[in-house]
């Protein structure tokens, strides 16, 4: 299907799967259903009926001061601690707050002497410079009194009806815990005026021992206090544009607030972790385009927030990227900071419902506010808009090759697993992902590896995928390329996932080789066994000619191929494998066909017709000899073995590892106990307890010693022949001619030992 919907004109900027045939939620019953129970809290009567406004529930207000729902600035137990004629009494906060914000605030100066009031603690320590910037330099003095004359006062309005708006406790989505909060649009607007005016309590603090020290900010005092130095700067005022343009438009006469909104926490448990090598899911359909976005194209799809671990990330700091905008623009998301403790490896944040209110061109220093935005996205009966966000965060990398390490691939994959999985046992449980470029800003993820790991994940979760490279065509091509030849040639997710893993001991020769070149060239290593393991079968590969030109392109690792099947039947010192790849052959159904001389992008797209193109790929993929040489000798195994991988690949996997900041988990990959018994029958496995590598740099020596050993063997076999062609003609033959002759009943007499051939002759 995906090919018949491929535009092929060279002009156009997607690929794949047509969009439009792409599953969508609309229509659906959104996930999770608005019902009141021990994991979902609802702060507002149901049902709510089709255009009504929702009721706050319960009607008076419910005062929880406590460790597991936010402390509220109404609450009875937020004190204040006032010192009059050197005595000292406690007065309840939202007193203090109540009266400071009626009094008459008329600039930038008298608001911050407002906020200083009810937070006495920071009078000598916020300066809120970005705040009397933006109102001095940057709006006009008729948007300013516009502002101070009638925003402002309808903000303030807005957040003082915090006790009967908000009646409820809000729970905290505290780690490992999977819960649901729902919110109306009203309420949300209430929540941002009060973060808007820096009332929450013990909010304030970033030390490591403060009380909600794992949870994001959620009071405006940080973006407040920034500094406009340079015109590089003067995206910081493009910022509060977007939020001033979100209160004119929920505090406006005709504005109608009626929508829902949830908040979820989604933690996958070890036991769910899907078991990536023995993964036999194949790729799903992808749509892939230069052009577009996430939130313009990927309407009623789970759309990807590219998220910090605290979410929202520099939002209401210096940060302004995927997502830090997608905040900006819709900043009802904004309220999940309010009440998200920081997420896990295993963990995602969902969010349903969201209403955008800003359009903005440009990103990070280049970002600006364009105007209101009309929202038209639909909504269901209980009036949710039909818009998921899906916040999963990536790791940074200090250096970037630590990326393609077992215990790093395993976390991103797990990661996006968390957050493509939501609602699998929903209505919505094929909707489509639109991602992208997930952590290859500014943490130095890479592209192609990222992709790839986005589309295991969402073939795992039988989801198909919209992916937008943000202007970048040859990654289109590349990412095209690759999800075609792995979908064409029935590749699966494990096989992919063993690939992957021996990618980083190749990164340690090299480094130039990127991810999908050795993908390529894996995938045609695998091609040739299959050749040379069926070209002496009648009918299997009939035109002599391709056969020719096939051992051709591998001339330049004939010799080191036999190298390596001999050390496999002579080292003795290495076990025998814990993992088996599948056997390839399986999936490749040779066929003849004419030879071809077409240009790399021409065969390129063959190997998706074909599976014999793959056959020929080092030809397409392999940039040079050497690199060539490299990337077969890491792959290429002995026929009789073909499904065994390195030793060092076994202890990889059966090594437990302690992710930072994160409960135990179970190493999804190594598990033996689910390992077909049929490939694992010959297989002799190390005990955990007795072969272990605590680290990566025990890791990475191993790896090293192992390919020292190769090395070494194939330095002693050139010695070897150089010695045998300088002592020609001295006898020296003679030695091998009599080992070899000496037999009895099919067994060597005599065992010599290769320095024995190099000793002079007695």
């Amino acid at each position: 299907m995906e090919n018949d919907n491929t535009s092929n004109d060279e002009t156009t900027n997607w690929k794949g799967t047509n969009k439009s045939l792409l599953p969508r939620s609309f229509g659906k019953k959104l996930f999770p259903s608005l019902i009141p129970s021990s994991q979902h809290t609802l702060l507002f009567k149901i049902p709510i009926g089709i255009n009504n406004m929702p009721e706050p529930y319960p009607k008076e207000y419910c005062d929880n001061w406590d460790d597991n729902h936010v402390k509220m600035p109404c609450s009875t137990h937020n004190l204040f601690l006032v010192h009059q004629n050197n005595t000292s009494s406690k007065k309840i906060r939202w007193d203090v707050i109540t009266c400071s914000l009626l009094k008459p605030i008329l600039s930038s100066e008298e608001l911050e002497k407002a906020i200083i009031s009810y937070n006495p603690k920071y009078k000598d320590k916020w300066r809120f410079y970005l705040l009397h910037s933006f109102f001095d330099e940057c709006l006009t003095e008729e948007e300013t009194e516009e502002f101070f004359n009638n925003l402002l006062p309808k903000i303030i309005n807005l957040a003082l009806q915090l006790p009967t708006l908000v009646t409820k406790p809000i729970p905290l989505l505290k780690q490992t815990h999977n819960h649901s909060i729902s919110l109306s649009q009203m309420q949300i607007a209430c929540l941002l005026a009060n973060a808007f005016l820096c009332t929450f309590p013990h909010r304030n603090v970033s030390n490591s021992k403060s009380e909600y020290s794992e949870y994001p900010y959620i009071n405006f005092n940080g973006l407040f206090q920034l500094m406009v130095n340079s015109s590089a700067d003067h995206y910081l005022y493009e910022k509060l544009k977007c939020i001033i343009c979100y209160f004119k438009k929920v505090t406006s006469a005709n504005s109608v607030l009626n929508g829902i909104v949830t908040y979820s926490r989604k933690r996958l448990p070890s036991g769910d972790l899907p078991y990536w090598l023995q993964s036999t899911k194949q790729l799903t359909n992808l749509y892939i385009s230069s052009n577009g976005t996430i939130e313009d194209d990927g309407d009623g799809m789970l759309q990807v927030d590219f998220a910090n671990r605290f979410i929202g990330g520099g939002v209401l700091g210096h940060g302004s990227v995927q997502e830090e905008i997608r905040f900006l623009i819709c900043p009802e998301l904004l309220v999940s900071q309010l009440f998200s403790e920081k997420m896990l490896h295993t963990e995602a944040i969902i969010i349903t419902g969201v209403e955008r209110f800003s359009d903005y061109s440009g990103y990070a220093n280049s970002f600006e506010w364009k105007g209101v935005h009309l929202d038209v996205t639909p909504v269901d009966e209980n009036n949710r808009r039909y818009t998921t966000v899906v916040a999963i965060d990536a790791l940074y990398y200090s250096d970037p090759k630590n990326q393609f390490k077992t215990k790093n691939l395993r976390r991103e994959l797990h990661k996006s697993f968390a957050g493509f999985s939501w609602g699998q046992d929903s209505e919505c449980s094929n909707v489509a992902i639109a991602t992208g470029n997930w952590g290859c800003g500014a943490f130095r993820g890479d592209c192609h590896l990222k992709s790839l790991l986005q589309l295991m994940s969402a073939a795992q979760a039988n989801r198909d995928v919209a992916y937008f490279t943000f202007g970048d065509s040859k990654l289109l091509d590349s990412i095209y390329n690759m999800h075609t030849f792995l979908k064409s040639q029935n590749i699966t997710v494990g096989e992919v996932s063993r690939i992957l893993i021996k990618y980083y001991a190749c990164l340690e020769t090299m480094p130039s080789v990127g991810v999908h070149d050795y993908i390529y060239d894996a995938l045609a290593n695998k091609a040739r066994q299959v050749f040379e393991n069926n070209e002496s079968k009648p009918g299997i590969f009939s035109q002599y000619l391709q056969n020719q030109l096939l051992r051709n392109n591998y001339k330049a690792v004939e010799s080191n191929t036999k190298v390596l099947q001999a050390s496999k039947n002579s080292n003795t010192e290495y076990d025998q494998d814990s993992e088996q790849v599948h056997s390839f052959s399986s999936s490749i159904h040779v066929k003849s066909r004419s030879c071809s001389s077409s240009t790399s992008s021409n065969i390129i797209k063959s190997i998706s017709e074909e599976p014999q193109s793959l056959l020929s790929l080092n030809t397409i993929e392999s940039t040079s000899d050497e690199s060539k040489c490299c990337l077969n000798t890491t792959f290429i195994e002995s026929s009789s073995k073909e499904s065994q991988l390195s030793s060092s690949l076994s202890i990889i996997e059966l090594t437990p590892e302690k992710l930072e900041e994160e409960p135990k988990l179970i190493d999804s990959i190594g598990i033996t106990d689910h390992v077909d018994k049929q490939d694992t029958q010959d297989v002799r496995f190390l005990p955990v307890n007795q072969f272990r590598l605590n680290n990566d740099e025990e890791r990475s020596m191993c790896i090293k010693q192992q390919k020292n050993s190769w090395l070494q063997l194939n330095d002693s076999k050139k010695d070897f022949q150089s010695a045998i062609e300088k002592s020609s003609t001295t006898g020296q033959l003679s030695i091998l001619k009599r080992d070899r002759e000496e037999h009895d009943g099919g067994k060597r007499v005599v065992k010599r030992k290769i320095s024995d051939y190099f000793s002079p002759k007695r």
